[in-house]
């Protein structure tokens, strides 16, 4: 399993190449990177990389502080992480390539589509961060002062616990999530999840994350449990092919708790998108 240097991190990643003669429909082809949320790792794309590497080269990134590639010199801001992406994509010449964002990976994949629209072809966001009620500053703000504290362990698990538990998500899920936090050192949890909320550049909240996703040109996929922020991705979007979608009755990380859905709902909208013009 490779790593991948950039000037002040190693970053860990998974590269998985398709069979010849794969036949592929529209968008269905092209090099795919996967970038998972606060706290996780490529682990949590077990469900996706078997179907994925059927038809298209795929890779999966851990980002600075989380899974492999563990903790960096730098900051975790969004910007940092996208600025991270946007290089390996660069280094190993995969663009345009669809990104697959989850939760903070899909603030990640939106900034680098807003910023490089030329390594990007299309976006798929999964419950994403983005796009948070102002009104919630305040509760995250606690939070972060929750996890600089004494009980920190005890604030990131329930933290972890209440996002992933849906109304039929199994127990062993909720407890995968929240054993991955914790093997996580408690200064790199705290300031990953700070950068994230707060460190300029944020898109956590509106009305900072509309500017900035109206900016994305290419088509968007976007599952949503949350119906607030998916009425704002709706509204930010550009491309006439975007699409949004309610899922309902399952947990934070519903990519790995309904998985047939997900790769379901992802396979046809790409099937429905033109390759890049270079990829015809």
């Amino acid at each position: 399993m490779p790593f991948t240097d950039l000037p002040d991190v190693r970053l860990f990643h998974i590269d998985r190449r398709p069979s010849a003669g794969v036949p592929r429909t529209g968008a269905l082809g092209i090099p795919t990177v996967l970038i998972h949320g606060m706290w996780g790792s490529v682990d949590t794309w077990t469900h996706q990389l078997p179907r994925l590497r059927t038809r298209c080269r795929t890779h999966a990134v851990d980002l600075r502080g989380h899974g492999r590639t563990g903790p960096a010199v730098g900051g975790y801001s969004t910007d940092r992480h996208a600025a991270d992406v946007e290089a390996f994509v660069e280094r190993l010449a995969l663009g345009p390539v669809v990104l697959i964002g989850h939760s903070m990976g899909a603030s990640v994949a939106a900034v680098l589509a807003a910023r490089r629209p030329d390594l990007v072809h299309a976006q798929v966001s999964i419950d994403p961060d983005y796009a948070g009620t102002d009104d919630s500053r305040a509760r995250l703000r606690a939070l972060a002062d929750e996890l600089d504290g004494p009980s920190a362990g005890a604030a990131a698990s329930r933290i972890v616990s209440a996002l992933a538990q849906g109304p039929d998500t199994p127990a062993h899920l909720v407890e995968q999530h929240r054993l991955a936090a914790m093997r996580l050192p408690p200064e790199t949890r705290a300031r990953i999840f700070r950068h994230n909320a707060f460190h300029p550049g944020s898109i956590r909240f509106r009305p900072e994350a509309d500017a900035l996703l109206r900016r994305r040109p290419q088509p968007v996929l976007a599952l949503h449990r949350d119906t607030a922020r998916m009425r704002a991705d709706e509204q930010s979007f550009t491309h006439p092919d975007s699409k949004a979608v309610a899922v309902r009755g399952a947990g934070h990380f519903f990519h790995q708790e309904i998985p047939a859905y997900v790769n379901s709902e992802i396979d046809r909208w790409l099937a429905t998108l033109p390759p890049p013009a270079s990829r015809t």
